[in-house]
Order: structure tokens, then sequence, then C-alpha cells
């Protein structure tokens, strides 16, 4: 029998996922195994609900079993910024910006992300040759594994600069396979977004209604930030302005406490929890509950740089006392309550899509729009209008918003600091140890080692 309509709910803890499906007609309700935690192999696919336990399974790799996707890629960048400090030494490499070619927080990035790399692969290749699924199933289906993929490049690119771009599953031609440029990676990232843009569902029916797999907006909320960061103004301030204007779905949280919440109106994308119940990037950057000693802590610069009355300090900033030094660490992610999932972890927002439309309409010149995007996010954390009213001043305004709004997010400092080529003047003033190439994290050496096509970055 054909499959009409499948819709999945994520059933904690056991990460199983329940499928309903339509079958000519008839309810029925099946329970699936639980995503494998192996790699899929290159297979072709004949019916829709292996095709679509399958595409969940790619979700859960990112959100459960890849340190990666669960917080490395929001604390690692913030320490090569000036965001995080550490309070021991296990991460100096990345706050000292001297990171050796071994090192395993840039293997693991790297590995990861070419893990599920292949699971999104595998699943295009397998669905573009299989059969039993009507052309719209196939399409998203296709649609959200180009999402991941697109997802996957974007911090794989901004993080190593030019990277292997894998689009097949062969093993023997992958191994081999050289760096392609920035530019060419963008390239692929754009058409894969444009692909799921198109294919893609409105709505979140896709995950019963909860904002933890991508739809259309979710590829329109990434493609505004391609756009803004390949310089194409006018196409993230469209991107952008589509995201903002989609009120039936998308609208600024106006208490701060509830912006991390499950499918609250300002997630466009969110990561379901595991079977604790609690995000892993609040497990890893939260001091101990009882020891109450702080490990991730914010810089001086960060606290220094909120506007006295900013009301993001007072809800998203906390701090303690340890050995008679009050220190401030993230506090966006408040929740270790087994079982609670209080809090989803948040790939993407509108917040961000109004900071894009700013900058993207600062650089065109449309000072008023500019100024207006920035008051929504201002006004929304209780400051005042900004006071800029030029293209220069608005830039260093939506970067500054861009510094609290964001911060501690998905590396979105360090890539603002590169994109932006203010890199040097920053940390190079905050910094001794800063050099120039420091920009690029070092290509890992176990994969310089086993092909020897790869080129180290500079400086390495």
């Amino acid at each position: 029998m054909q499959i009409k309509q499948l819709k999945i709910k994520y059933w904690a803890p056991g990460l199983a996922a329940i499928l309903l499906v339509t079958l000519n007609g008839c309810k029925k309700l099946i329970a699936i195994n639980p995503p494998t935690t192996e790699l899929v192999g290159t297979v072709v696919y004949t019916d829709s609900a292996t095709v679509q336990t399958t595409v969940v399974g790619l979700y859960s790799e990112m959100a459960f079993n890849y340190a990666a996707y669960r917080y490395e890629i929001a604390t690692l960048p913030g320490f090569s910024a000036d965001e995080l400090q550490y309070v021991g030494n296990t991460y100096n490499q990345y706050i000292d910006n001297g990171i050796p070619v071994a090192d395993y927080g840039v293997e693991d990035v790297w590995s990861s992300s070419y893990a599920v790399l292949y699971g999104v692969n595998s699943v295009i290749y397998g669905v573009t040759n299989g059969s039993g699924m009507s052309t719209g199933f196939r399409n998203q289906a296709i649609a959200q594994a180009k999402f991941l993929r697109a997802f996957c490049y974007f911090y794989l690119t901004n993080l190593y600069g030019a990277v292997p771009l894998v689009l097949t599953t062969d093993v023997a031609q992958n191994s081999v396979l050289g760096q392609s440029s920035s530019a060419a990676v963008y390239q692929q990232i754009i058409a894969d977004l444009q692909f799921a843009q198109s294919n893609l569902a409105t709505d979140y029916s896709a995950s019963a209604g909860q904002r933890t797999m991508a739809n259309q907006s979710a590829a329109t909320a990434l493609l505004a930030r391609v756009y803004l960061y390949t310089g194409d103004w006018a196409d993230a301030e469209a991107q952008a302005t589509a995201m903002i204007g989609n009120n039936a779905l998308y609208s600024l949280a106006t208490n701060l406490a509830t912006v991390f919440t499950p499918s609250n109106n300002e997630a466009i994308l969110q990561f379901y929890n595991d079977a604790n119940g609690f995000t892993d990037y609040a497990n890893q950057v939260l001091p101990n509950a009882v020891a109450k000693v702080p490990t991730y802590i914010l810089t001086p610069q960060l606290v220094n740089a909120f506007e006295a009355g900013d009301n993001r300090k007072a809800e998203w900033l906390d701090s303690l006392t340890y050995n008679g030094t009050v220190y401030y660490y993230p506090y966006k992610y408040k929740s270790l309550v087994s079982g609670a999932n209080a809090e989803y972890y948040t790939l993407l927002r509108l917040a961000e899509q109004y900071l894009i439309r700013a900058e993207a309409r600062a650089e065109q010149g449309n000072i008023s729009g500019a100024q207006a995007d920035i008051n929504v996010i201002r006004n929304r954390a209780g400051l005042g209008n900004t006071t800029a009213g030029d293209q220069t001043s608005l830039l260093a305004a939506v970067a500054q918003e861009r510094r609290i709004e964001l911060y501690c997010e998905w590396g979105h400092r360090w890539l603002d600091l590169k994109r932006t080529g203010t890199a040097n003047a920053v940390l190079g003033a905050e910094k001794t140890t800063w050099t120039a190439t420091d920009v690029l994290w070092p290509i890992p050496s176990a994969q310089i080692i086993a092909n020897a096509n790869l080129v180290q970055n500079a400086g390495y």
C-alpha cells in the first residue's frame, strides 16, 4: 500500500520515532525502532517509511551523537574569539589561538561533519534511485538531506576554509578528494538551500508540530545568512524579509526567558533533547550545582560590552563568586532538570533575521530601514533606539547587537569577526598570541596523513 502521509513525533527518552502513517485512508500507529547510531550505507530505498526513518536518523546523529553539533561549534569558536575563557588550561590552545594540528576538537568537528555528510549523501542517492515514493515525498526527503548538507558545509568552510566538497558516497573517490574553495562550497550550499526551500513543507507537520526538523523557513533563514556572508546584500535582505513577514509562524518572544523554550514562535529550527531531557550545551557550560566551581566563563570584554539597562544581561548572564572573584557565565540555557525538556538547543531563530536585514540594508544605504530593524532588537532588550545615523555607524551598531544578541550561539562572534575583516584589529588588540593566519583552524593532521591531496592551512 502506498503511503500518503507521514508524520513524526519524537518520543523521549527512548529516541524512538513514532510515525503516524495514513495507509489508503486507514490511520494506523506504527512503532519504528530507534534510528540506528551507525552510518547508513549506500542503499536504494523501496518504501517511504524506511526513507522517513533514515532522515530522522540523520537528525538524531547530529543532535544526540556528535559533540560538534551538541555544543562544540558554540564553545570552541567562543574561545577562539573573545567570548569565553576556561578556568584551567583545557582550552588554552583555542584561547591563545595556537591550535595544534592534532587537536581533538578540530578533528572532532571535521570528522563529525563528514560523518553526517556521508549519511546525507547516502539518503540523496538512495531516494533519487529508489522506488515506491511519490515525487513530492521523494523531493521532501532529498530536501531534508540537502538542508543538513548545507548546514554542515556552512560551518566546515567557515572554520577551515577550503574543504573537500563530498557529494557522493564513493569512499575510494572521496578518500583522495582535494579541497574546494570557499566560493565553490558556497555555490553548493546555495544550490542545496534553494532546492530545500522549494521542496520542504511550509509548516512543521513533518515533526508533529515541533520545530525539530527543517521546513521551508529554515532553508530561507539559512539562505539569508549565506547571502549575507557572501556579500549578496539584496538577496540577504529579501530572504530575511520573507522570514520576518511570516507572522503566522514567527514572532520575536516578548519575554527573553522563553527564547530557547521548545517550539516557541521565535524558534525556526531546534534540536530535540536526548534522554536526559536537557541540552548538552547547558550540561557543559553551567557550573556544577554542588561544587559551585566556575568552568566556562565570559571574558571581561564581553561582559563590559553590555549596555546599562540591557535586559539580556539580566536574563542571559549569571554569575558566581569563587575564591573572592566574581565570574560570569553563559545563562541562555538554564535547565539541568532531568526529563524536564524545558529548553531545546536552538539552531536558527528570528532575531538573527532582523540583524541580517539590518546589515544588508545598511550596506545598501537604506539608513532608516536598518535603524528600524536594529531598534526592534534593542527595544525587545529594554534599550532605546539606536543613535547610529550613517552607514559606518550603522554597521558598527549591527556588529554590536550581533555580539550581544547572538553571543555564545553557534560561533557567531568568531565568524562575524572573520567575515567582516575585523578579527586582526579586535583580537590583535586583545591577545598577544594572535596572528593573521589564526582566522582558520588547521586541517586535522590525521586527515592530512590519510589524504595526501589535502593542503594544510597557512600558519600550521
